[in-house]
């Protein structure tokens, strides 16, 4: 069974103004990339309103960090209020979108100790108070990267959006 330790627990940031949602996709799918990360499309939905169109994408993105840990930082970006208008900038036009974004980051590490640690309850009990107590290497060993993933792409989604002010 799969352990979930969450270290990044709904870290937001919100933004109001023009953008371009393909442009958006396209930024978060390079960063990935870049990170050598793998992802998963949980939800995508997008919905046409009278005041412009609601569009919900939820992805789950992982690095496999050890055999038995894997680094998770899931991104719930929320589109609100979406309308195409057209700006003029140095003599051309350029179509974009404008409305309210919402995007919440989570990050959590996934530890596999299966074979290892819990196959009778008194190994697992033992298990916790080792970790608790006397050797927090082993289950602290990936924090940090989860954390690190997990800030780095919500300031480089900050940075994205503030090209656009």
């Amino acid at each position: 069974m799969v352990e979930k330790k969450v270290l990044v627990d709904a870290l937001r940031f919100s933004y109001n103004g023009p953008f371009d949602v393909i442009e958006f996709y396209k930024f978060v799918e390079d960063w990935i990339r870049e990170h050598g990360m793998e992802k998963e499309i949980k939800k995508k939905l997008e919905h046409v309103t009278s005041t412009g169109k609601k569009i919900e994408w939820f992805i789950e993105c992982w690095n496999q960090v050890a055999n038995y840990a894997k680094s998770v930082v899931r991104v719930r970006a929320l589109f609100n209020n979406v309308q195409e208008i057209e700006v003029v900038k140095d003599g051309s036009k350029r179509k974009l979108n404008t409305g309210d974004v919402l995007i919440i980051f989570d990050g959590f590490l996934e530890t596999d100790l299966e074979a290892r640690w819990q196959q009778k309850p008194m190994y697992y009990f033992l298990r916790a108070l080792v970790d608790k107590y006397i050797y927090k290497f082993w289950t602290e060993k990936w924090d940090e990267h989860v954390r690190k993933d997990t800030y780095d792409m919500h300031s480089s989604l900050k940075e994205f959006f503030e090209l656009y002010r």
